[in-house]
């Protein structure tokens, strides 16, 4: 069984307050002693490295930080000042004149004025709607915003596992290369001693060349893999993450009938589309509402030359030219076309189930055979042929192929670890589960 602890080193770029939380989230500094950090707005350069153990939990308490979900924090806020402004009570209107009064006879003049105080009433009617509608923009925002938190869980994920895998993969190789330069030397003084042929050791040194450039290239990958995650996470210099991982740690594959249930019921895809059904709704009552008159009530006074005047008066709309049956028509297809849209959501939400549900199990499978069967029987027989070589009994040609039998059972028995996890990974996040 292979047991990987994942190193990693790349350069911080984003506010010290991340390091901050790395640091905290980290389980323990490696090394006999945590060192003192320096941390301010600008952060000190380390002269030494410092080792900061770094597990896939630690990386979940830094999901909220993601600008992304900062902004959809900001989206949501803004949708609850929405429901205070739709139940905020309208202003009331202030008119006022003035001039100069002449009488018909005599000459006499002054001065007239008049004020009037209208107070709109037409908001009554529609207040409770408009504010269902606030309140459902408030849940879509909501929504969206898990809904988000999900993604940049599972791309975070992603690269963690990708990363894992590179690293494992370097490792795996190194220690291949290494008893390949074994190989080599027993070759070379086996040859030296005329016990096998001299273009023996030059066909053992082409091999070790070959695991020699496909460690190249890993550790390649590897740098690409620590730069993609660094984007996300950054590290100062002078910093160096050890990711913590265990890759023959399979995930559980969920029943498909279990994560269905699981899906339905949390999964904020259907979340948003309920929410948007209830917004529409709202939108039609407050259209169907928009036919009543909009009355308004006025309080007056006037002074004029010969005469003052207080009272009150009623104003009304005169639905004369529109009676808005075409924004009604407009939010009755709205609505309707939002409930289908939740109708096809959760039609969406199940086949995807579905599909990484059987991903994960057979990932998984993938994975266990590898891990019990593929591989032990492939050291196992590499060993063997490499001691009987040792005495005489075998070619080296077997030697080599038992040894690249070895090494591409390691890359997939790797390959199919990262991708179980992924997978898994993937039917965690709809089901509703954060990845563990």
């Amino acid at each position: 069984m292979m047991r990987c602890t994942l190193v990693r080193a790349s350069r911080w770029r984003r506010s010290p307050l991340l390091l901050v939380s790395l640091l905290s989230a980290s389980p323990a500094l490696a090394g006999p002693s945590r060192p003192e950090l320096v941390l301010s707005a600008e952060i000190a350069d380390v002269s030494s490295a410092t080792v900061i153990n770094l597990t896939w939990p630690d990386l979940i308490r830094l999901v909220d930080q993601h600008p992304r979900l900062s902004a959809g924090k900001f989206q949501v806020d803004a949708a609850r000042g929405g429901v205070d402004a739709a139940g905020a009570v309208p202003n009331p209107m202030l008119e006022g004149n003035v001039g100069q009064g002449f009488a018909w006879t005599g000459g006499a003049s002054s001065i007239e004025w008049g004020l009037a105080v209208t107070m709109p009433l037409g908001w009554i009617a529609e207040r409770g709607s408009r504010i269902n509608a606030a309140e459902a923009e408030v849940d879509v925002a909501m929504a969206e915003t898990k809904a988000l938190r999900r993604d940049i869980l599972l791309k975070l994920r992603t690269l963690f596992w990708n990363l894992a895998y590179e690293q494992a993969r370097v490792a795996s190789l190194a220690s291949l290369e290494a008893q390949t330069s074994s190989l080599v030397e027993t070759v070379k003084r086996r040859a030296e001693k005329g016990e096998v042929r001299p273009v023996e050791a030059t066909r053992v040194e082409i091999e070790l060349e070959k695991v020699t450039s496909d460690l190249e290239s890993a550790r390649i990958a590897l740098g690409a893999r620590r730069a993609e995650l660094t984007l996300w996470l950054g590290v100062p210099a002078g910093m160096r993450l050890v990711l913590v991982a265990d890759l023959d740690t399979l995930p559980v594959a969920v029943d498909q009938d279990a994560a269905l249930t699981g899906a339905r019921k949390s999964h904020p895809a259907l979340a948003v589309a309920k929410a948007r059904t209830r917004f529409f709704a709202a939108e039609l009552d407050t259209e169907e509402l928009a036919q009543v008159p909009s009355f308004g009530l006025t309080g007056f006074a006037n002074y004029e030359l010969d005469r003052r005047a207080y009272g009150v008066g009623l104003t009304a709309d005169l639905p004369l030219w529109n009676w808005s049956t075409g924004r009604i028509a407009q939010a009755q297809a709205r609505l309707a076309a939002s409930r289908k849209q939740a109708e096809a959501a959760d039609l969406e939400l199940a086949t995807e189930v579905i599909d990484a549900q059987a991903a994960c199990q057979s990932s998984v499978a993938t994975a266990a055979r590898f891990r019990n069967n593929v591989v032990p029987r492939s050291e196992t027989v590499a060993s063997t042929v490499e001691r009987t070589y040792q005495l005489g009994e075998a070619s080296l040609l077997e030697v080599i192929d038992a040894r690249r039998t070895l090494l591409d059972s390691r890359r997939l028995y790797l390959s199919a670890l990262a991708e179980a996890q992924i997978d898994c990974s993937r039917l965690e996040v709809l089901v509703g589960e954060e990845p563990k």
